[in-house]
């Protein structure tokens, strides 16, 4: 198995979709507290058998972005869509949280507990392929929403196919 580049995580790591809200009108938020990430990183560990240690002990990088801004990515610039909520880099070991953001807003900490998700996935085994990650993400983030009272309806199918791995396609 190798280890997932995770490009396809920026392009489908959107938790929920929020309303549009130019950037100005926000106001500027504040970085998740080291608790709140303690608290969904260790949520995380009792969910999964994965050893939480490295994200308790030296979370990611965590920072702001807005719609239509250029982010380096994975060593590439992406253009962050409207439908982004969050992304993962791997190679940076760095969460991008997409304003707006709010701490008090459960649909946004579901954002951020995904991609620390990937964070703590990414320590623990190498993946298949670049989607195979998702699908178990998307669960757990689900997971963690419906104990809120919330289903985030999300478009199953649309993950299922994201999360599959291509088959090898060898020429004759």
């Amino acid at each position: 198995m190798m280890r997932a580049p995770l490009t396809l995580f920026a392009w489908i790591a959107m938790a929920l979709p929020l309303a549009a809200q130019p950037a100005e009108d926000c106001a500027s938020p504040s970085p998740p507290s080291p608790d709140l990430i303690r608290d969904l990183t260790r949520w995380i560990g009792t969910q999964t058998d994965y050893d939480i240690t490295r994200t308790l002990q030296d979370p990611p990088e965590i920072s702001f972005c807005q719609t239509g801004e250029i982010i380096t990515y994975e060593g590439h610039n992406l253009l962050v869509d409207p439908t982004l909520r969050a992304a993962y880099d791997l190679s940076a070991r760095h969460i991008y949280l997409v304003l707006p953001w709010n701490a008090e807003n459960t649909s946004h900490v579901s954002a951020l507990l995904h991609e620390l998700i990937h964070d703590v996935q990414m320590a623990n085994r190498d993946w298949p392929c670049i989607g195979a990650p998702e699908w178990q993400a998307y669960k757990l983030q689900e997971e963690w929403l419906l104990e809120r009272g919330i289903d985030p309806e999300f478009d199953w199918m649309s993950i299922y196919m994201w999360s599959r791995c291509p088959r090898d396609v060898h020429p004759d």
